[in-house]
């Protein structure tokens, strides 16, 4: 039987190339799993690649932030999250923002489109 390999909280945030606050903010909603001894944290090696491949995916989406979109559209960003969380405007969540892919964006405002 093979042991399994962990790896620290540090090491991971360099893998993904994600801030500290990201990783660990990920681990506290569950979406990471990791055992916490006295102050440090441990990742399985391999949920811990698992979880960097996906972020460095996230990373090279090409799109729009809220922000880019509120300086295309005169939109309030408070509209932008509704149209997400209702699911008419689909985003990938990263950390604390969200990015809408170009593609996604295009649909969008084809599908607003007056005919």
């Amino acid at each position: 039987m093979e042991k399994e390999k962990y790896m620290t909280l540090k090491e991971l945030t360099e893998l993904a190339q994600t801030p500290y606050a990201t990783v660990k903010r990920d681990i506290d909603n569950g979406l990471l799993p990791a055992y916490k001894v006295g102050r440090k944290y441990f990742i399985a090696v391999k949920d811990g690649e698992k979880y960097a491949a996906h972020k460095k995916e996230i990373l090279s989406t090409k799109g729009y932030t809220i922000k880019e979109l509120q300086a295309i559209l005169p939109l309030s960003y408070a509209f932008i999250i509704e149209l997400i969380k209702s699911q008419k405007l689909h985003a990938i969540k990263s950390g604390r923002r969200y990015i809408i892919p170009h593609a996604e964006f295009c649909r969008f405002l084809k599908e607003s489109s007056l005919k």
